[in-house]
């Protein structure tokens, strides 16, 4: 399923769970679910989330740099070793090959994303900021480099973020926090992920076993199709609840 179809099914969910379970929806709970909502595909390097942190053409263009700026400093150190050009032109040749097998954009990415959270966790720390804080930022760095649909899209990720924001709740006295996070984190996995042919590891890391309840192809026409279907059933859905209440 697209991220923005999770963003917008996160933002239903909390509706729908603010109705049902009488708790008060604020702003911040709203932004909270959201945010929960794509948060799983934070494990993949071009996500909807991955892409708001670090921008993908910015990147890019960070990629081009590191990679340009390795190979001059090899050909540069390689004649600085050895005088013959043409020796240090091949050391240089080779080198561009290696490493642009090795250091790939994508690999690139994850660094960046990584470095983003390792940095805000000690930024954190230096302003003396709670432990569950400095915690939330590690994890996250360590998101971009699971594998995709692995912990991420199970129930034990369900329970760490849940027990997370609940540390964060108390310390904040932000009312329903962690319900609405757990609602919107729930919804990406319940809601949409269930529901596409490659299904999700529920179970993971006890069980890599996929459970699917569809056969939707994520970016195929008719799966887009059928998304805005679900968004609108939803939609209904929450009409209809309010006209009973």
């Amino acid at each position: 399923m697209r991220g923005k179809t999770h963003f917008t099914i996160g933002i239903l969910a909390s509706l729908q769970a603010s109705i049902l379970f009488n708790k008060p929806l604020s702003l911040i709970n709203i932004a909270v679910c959201s945010v929960c909502s794509i948060l799983p595909d934070l494990d993949t390097s071009n996500s909807i989330i991955s892409n708001t942190i670090l921008n993908h053409n910015l990147s890019k263009k960070f990629y081009k740099f590191i990679i340009y700026f390795l190979d001059i400093l090899i050909f540069l150190i390689s004649i600085k070793i050895n005088d013959d050009f043409l020796v240090s032109s091949l050391v240089t040749f080779i080198a561009i090959i290696i490493l642009e097998a090795k250091i790939t954009h994508g690999f690139l990415r994850k660094l960046f994303l990584s470095l983003i959270f390792i940095l805000l966790a000690v930024c954190i720390y230096l302003i003396n900021g709670k432990f569950y804080f400095i915690l939330s930022s590690i994890i996250l760095a360590v998101f971009p480099w699971l594998k995709h649909r692995k912990l991420s899209h199970s129930l034990l990720a369900i329970l760490i973020l849940s027990f997370l924001l609940k540390q964060i709740e108390i310390l904040t006295n932000l009312s329903n926090l962690c319900f609405f996070g757990t609602i919107g984190y729930s919804s990406h996995l319940f809601l949409g992920d269930l529901f596409t042919k490659s299904g999700i590891p529920i179970f993971y890391p006890f069980s890599e076993r996929k459970f699917s309840l569809g056969f939707l192809r994520v970016g195929g026409a008719l799966s887009n199709f059928l998304e805005i279907v679900f968004v609108i059933f939803l939609v209904f859905i929450i009409i209809l609840t309010l006209i009973k209440l």
